[in-house]
C-alpha cells in the first residue's frame, strides 16, 4: 500500500483541495496555484517552482489532522445550481464590493510612492487590466453560463440552447480563469508575495494585505468553477444526452 506522502505527491493539486477545501490555505501559503494550475501533480508543481515537496505535504497533513473527517468538501456535495448561487452570492459579491477600493488604493500607492518603487506602478497597471476582465467575466456567467448550468440541472431531457453545448461557454471561461491566474501570478512576484517593506505606510499595507486576500478568494473561486462546477455541469449534460439517445 502506498503511503500518504506518495498519495498526496501523486495527487493532482486541484484534487488535493476538492478533497478537503481547507487545504487551499497551505497551497496559498507557499505560492502553489490550485485553480488554473491545478491539473498537474503535487510532485510536478513542486518541483517546477522549486519548493520541498516534504513541507508541503507536512502542513497538509497539520491540517487534516485539524480536521475531523479527510472527505469530499461541501461545495463537491452541492447540486450544480446551488454551486452557481454560492459563487454568485459569496465570490461574485466579494468582487463587487472589493475591487474599486483595491484599484484605488493600488493607485493611490502607485501615485505616492511609484518614483521611487516603480514596481508599484506595474502593480496598479496589472490590478486595472485585471479588474476589467473580471468585471465582464462576472456578467458572461451570471447572464450566459450560470443560466444554463440552472436549466439544464433542472431538465429531464436535453434540449439545445443557443450557447450549444455548454462546453463552449466554459471553454471560454476557463481561457479567461487562465488568464486571471497569469496576472495574480505577476502581482505576487511583484509584490514579493504581498510582503509590505519595513518603510511602507498603512496604504500601502493595506493594499497588500487586500491583494493576498483577494488572491485567497479568486484560488477558492476559480478552483469551485474550474473542477467542480464545470466538471458537474458538463456531467449533467451528458447524462440528459444519453437519455436522448436511448429513447430514439
Amino acid at each position: 500500500m502506498r503511503t500518504q506522502k506518495i498519495s498526496l505527491a501523486e495527487t493532482r493539486v486541484c484534487d488535493i483541495v476538492t478533497e478537503l477545501p481547507v487545504r487551499g490555505i497551505v497551497l496559498s501559503k507557499f505560492g502553489i496555484d490550485f485553480c488554473c494550475g491545478g491539473r498537474e501533480t503535487l510532485s510536478k508543481t513542486c518541483e517546477e517552482k522549486d519548493i520541498q515537496i516534504d513541507k508541503v505535504i507536512s502542513e497538509i497533513r497539520h491540517v487534516d489532522l485539524m480536521n475531523s473527517k479527510s472527505v469530499r468538501g461541501e461545495f463537491d456535495k452541492m447540486s450544480a445550481t446551488e454551486l452557481c448561487d454560492h459563487i454568485e452570492n459569496t465570490h461574485h459579491v466579494f468582487l463587487k464590493q472589493n475591487l474599486a477600493i483595491i484599484n484605488q488604493h493600488a493607485d493611490k500607492v502607485a501615485r505616492v510612492h511609484g518614483e521611487r518603487e516603480p514596481h508599484l506602478k506595474e502593480v496598479a497597471l496589472v490590478f486595472q487590466q485585471l479588474r476589467n476582465e473580471l468585471e465582464p467575466h462576472m456578467l458572461k456567467e451570471e447572464q450566459i453560463l450560470f443560466p444554463l448550468i440552472r436549466q439544464l440541472d433542472a431538465s429531464k431531457t436535453y434540449s439545445n440552447s443557443h450557447c450549444g453545448s455548454v462546453r463552449n461557454p466554459i471553454r471560454a471561461m476557463f481561457i479567461e480563469h487562465y488568464t486571471a491566474g497569469q496576472a495574480l501570478a505577476k502581482l505576487r512576484e511583484l509584490t514579493n508575495s504581498f510582503t509590505p517593506p519595513a518603510h511602507a505606510c498603512n496604504t500601502y499595507r493595506a493594499l497588500f494585505g487586500e491583494l493576498a486576500l483577494f488572491e485567497k478568494d479568486t484560488f477558492a473561486h476559480i478552483h469551485k468553477e474550474n473542477h467542480v462546477l464545470f466538471t458537474k455541469a458538463q456531467e449533467i449534460e451528458r447524462d440528459l444526452l444519453e437519455i436522448k439517445y436511448d429513447e430514439q
